[in-house]
């Protein structure tokens, strides 16, 4: 016996605007927009095409049902939507002033935040934890400029260590400064793929430490694990 739940109702007070914030804001397709008669509509929302899984939105029909927007599940989040690409979904919800419940986290099982769509109802989106050797390792050596400004760039290091290792991407950031010449440091840095790597060399704070014009950069690569 081949069974899978196929799809669940979402109570909503209006059709429209349903399919106008999933459509919009969270970029969801619709897959059947069937009118049944005056009042009722069958319509079907997903993710993409691909999901094997779909949102029934079932306009409520009465005082009952009216009661039930937005608390399906009595104040427990109802959805949950998985993402392989966190960063850009989170981006999203911001740029679409979509209402963040729980900021970014990383739990066990991955990353994790609690959102609210427009009805009340609360997702969690989830982009659940990958396999180990996706991590991404790379070590930089840096040469101080000036040795007048040995002691200002290690507090600049610092303070870049600190904003990276905030990075929800971010799994390791070490600085170790040379015993036999104190104007080389090493950077050690882990990220959990190269995906969040390359998100890191723009983030804002790294390029504002480049701008110091403290170091040159003397060798660099990215190694795996054994």
């Amino acid at each position: 016996m081949n069974q899978k739940i196929a799809q669940i109702s979402i109570v909503v007070d209006d059709y429209d605007k349903a399919i106008e914030f999933y459509t919009t804001k969270l970029n969801f397709i619709v897959l059947e927009d069937t009118v049944i008669d005056e009042t009722k509509r069958w319509v079907k929302i997903a993710p993409n095409k691909q999901s094997e899984f779909s949102l029934l939105v079932a306009k409520a029909a009465n005082e009952t049902q009216k009661t039930r927007i937005g608390n399906q599940t009595g104040g427990r989040v109802f959805l949950f939507l998985n993402t392989d690409n966190f960063e850009a979904d989170y981006k999203n919800l911001i740029k679409k002033k979509i209402k963040i419940v729980r900021e970014p986290k990383i739990e066990s099982y991955g990353k994790v935040l609690v959102f609210e769509d427009c009805f009340g109802n609360l997702w969690d989106l989830i982009e659940p934890n990958k396999e180990k050797n996706d991590n991404f390792y790379s070590t930089a050596i840096l040469k101080v400029l000036e040795k007048d400004n040995i002691e200002k760039t290690k507090k600049e290091l610092k303070k870049l260590q600190k904003h990276t290792k905030n990075e929800i991407g971010n799994l390791l950031f070490e600085i170790q400064q040379s015993n036999e010449d104190a104007s080389e440091f090493i950077i050690w840095e882990c990220f959990e793929n190269e995906t969040a790597f390359k998100s890191h060399l723009t983030s804002t704070y790294l390029i504002d430490f480049l701008k110091l014009n403290l170091v040159e950069f003397v060798k660099g690569y990215t190694a795996t694990k054994i």
